[in-house]
């Protein structure tokens, strides 16, 4: 009797991931030893960028939405990080430590050219860099220790303009609605540092809205192709995080990815209903495509 509700739990239990899952289809685009992250898709989604260390050094590369034609950005002996599309999809913009300090710099797909656009910062380190849509304005989070980090909005010459948070705990990954009004970010400023919750904030009244609050984390939000929906990561208790989907007033929260090795740093398709994983498959971090 007891085997016999055992199996019916268990068989219940199975029907209930099957079902969470059912509208969800994954296709990982990279398989191999090494660490491939933060992937996006070019403006047009016809190309995805990533960074990888497959080569000694962490490094930026490109390839076709089915993971093949992977060609390699940057060809230094310095690590490059956290690319960035520029919104007419011809160059790029990460983050690199050369000479010491770390630096915003944009490489051109076409030549592979390199420009610095910021110099040493006295203060901190500049990561976490987005353009705005009209590619007029960047921001960045400001680090200064591992406690305390702002964001900050540049020039597209890297030319600090303007503080968006400006407190003693951790505010990180600033992304840019569709207008360009509003950002979506994550911070521990009510958390005592204690953990991440996402915000929405209006860059020109300041107006400041708290998403999320849950107590482990929540972290890494990007804005969906219509601007109604925000996808973001959530720890979960005892196991890896997993992602979910919420309105852009924080309700509706709902996870889509049931996933024991885990997921993070999801990014939205520009036109289709799409989205890009970093996701642990098979020991390490893959570039996988969820599709909704």
């Amino acid at each position: 009797m007891k085997e016999s509700i055992l199996i019916l739990l268990v068989f219940m239990l199975c029907n209930t991931v099957l079902a969470q899952n059912e509208s969800h289809s994954e296709k990982c685009l990279t398989n191999n030893q090494f660490e491939d992250r933060y992937a996006s898709y070019s403006p047009d989604g016809n190309w995805i960028i990533f960074e990888s260390n497959r080569n000694g050094k962490w490094g930026i590369y490109l390839m076709d939405t089915d993971g093949k034609d992977v060609q390699r950005l940057t060809i230094d002996t310095y690590d490059c990080r956290r690319p960035f599309w520029h919104p007419d999809g011809k160059k790029i913009l990460f983050e690199s430590e050369r000479n010491g300090s770390w630096n915003l710099y944009t490489i051109k797909i076409k030549n592979k050219k390199e420009k610095q656009l910021t110099q040493i910062v006295e203060n901190g380190k500049l990561v976490f860099a987005s353009y705005s849509p009209n590619g007029k304005r960047i921001a960045a989070s400001l680090q200064e220790t591992e406690e305390k980090s702002n964001i900050v909005v540049l020039s597209r010459n890297g030319k600090l303009k303007k503080w968006l948070t400006n407190n003693e705990k951790r505010n990180f990954y600033p992304r840019w609605s569709k207008d360009g009004k509003e950002i979506i970010y994550f911070s521990r400023k009510d958390t005592d540092n204690q953990d991440d919750e996402i915000y929405r904030l209006n860059i020109k009244n300041g107006n400041d809205v708290r998403l999320t609050n849950w107590h482990k984390h929540n972290f890494c939000p990007s804005w969906s192709a219509d601007g109604k929906k925000i996808v973001y990561v959530t720890s979960m208790e005892d196991t890896r995080p997993e992602i979910y989907i919420m309105d852009i007033d924080g309700s509706n929260q709902t996870r889509i990815t049931y996933n024991q090795d885990g997921d993070t740093l999801p990014n939205w398709h520009p036109k289709a209903n799409k989205i890009l994983l970093t996701a642990y498959r098979n020991g390490n971090y893959e570039i996988c495509e969820l599709e909704l």
